[in-house]
């Protein structure tokens, strides 16, 4: 009881009306310490010591995201007080300054990038439901926190061109979306229609290829943020599904077709594939919405139940079906 009313007056105190069942925010993340966890140089054989040192590292990031998805996902079901709740989260980060200290080192700025893209794609998820105050505070700090990840990253991430390029731009494309920042939404359209090029006439590619046993799983990771960028797109009135002769038709094809049977990726990869999550394959409900004769052959995994990721907003089921705000 003490505990409940204790959380009843956290909220009312923090800017009007709130859930009554919303936690109060953890604490904000500012500096982001992270680790490469892969002990080979296909990148493909995780070090269970290193994986668990980054896990702990990130687990209040990913805590987090995954909490305000949650929410932003249950106020888009139809309770408002959860989209409230999610507003209020966002902007104790916002007002914290979090993802703007110091990065301990380079896979610290694919965790930025990663947040980015799952709290501004919760935002716009829950806008629609937050106080003009709300919006403005975390309008500006995802704005800033986009402006430091393009600015520390993009260059370097270009060069390589890989998975993690594409979610930088995705992160960017999110941001732009949310607060309508030109050179940002320019720079995820740059992303995008490069991504494209990367593309083999069978739908491969090349460097997810060379992941050894995670090659399928980088080729869905690599899809995920490239179908949220034509969907972002479509919001915009843009057709970027068609662009580059269809590629990401492509590259959808080959994901699929390697989820049922992995065994002619494996030969090419030289290694069996790890099978891909349900999560992995969170960019299929908007995908199949959209092109539903493109993704028959998937129709048994979206009749399992919703598909879920907290990087790309939350119930991707229930927002493909309602819309992007």
């Amino acid at each position: 009881m003490i505990r409940a009313l204790a959380l009843a007056f956290f909220v009312a105190g923090i800017g009007g009306a709130r859930a009554a069942t919303c936690p109060p925010p953890p604490p904000p993340v500012v500096d982001i310490t992270s680790n490469t966890f892969y002990a080979d140089s296909a990148g493909s054989i995780p070090d269970p010591a290193l994986v668990e040192k980054r896990k702990a590292s990130v687990a209040p990031l990913e805590r987090f995201r995954a909490d305000v998805a949650r929410y932003a996902s249950r106020g888009l079901a139809g309770n408002r007080d959860w989209s409230l709740c999610a507003g209020t989260w966002l902007r104790a980060w916002a007002e914290g300054g979090a993802l703007l200290g110091r990065m301990s080192e380079t896979q610290a700025h694919f965790e930025r990038h990663w947040s980015l893209a799952g709290f501004a794609m919760a935002y716009l998820i829950a806008r629609p439901a937050l106080p003009q105050a709300d919006r403005a505070v975390i309008e500006a700090w995802l704005d800033r926190v986009a402006e430091a990840a393009a600015t520390a990253q993009y260059a370097a991430r270009r060069k390589q061109a890989n998975n993690l390029y594409y979610w930088l731009g995705f992160a960017l494309g999110a941001a732009s979306s949310a607060t309508g920042n030109a050179r940002h939404w320019g720079l995820a359209a740059e992303t995008y229609r490069t991504a494209l090029t990367h593309v083999e006439p069978d739908g491969s590619l090349p460097r997810e290829t060379r992941r050894a046993g995670m090659a399928l799983h980088y080729h869905s990771f690599a899809l995920q943020p490239l179908v949220m960028l034509a969907e972002l797109a479509a919001r915009r009135g843009a057709d970027w599904y068609a662009l580059e002769g269809g590629a990401i038709h492509r590259l959808a094809a080959f994901t699929l077709a390697a989820h049922g049977d992995s065994r002619p990726l494996a030969e090419r990869a030289g290694a069996a594939q790890k099978p891909l999550t349900r999560g992995q394959l969170a960019w299929l409900p908007f995908y199949a919405r959209r092109f539903p004769e493109r993704a028959a052959g998937a129709a048994a995994i979206l009749a399992e139940g919703d598909l879920w990721s907290s990087m790309i907003g939350g119930n991707m089921s229930l927002i493909a079906r309602r819309g992007i705000p």
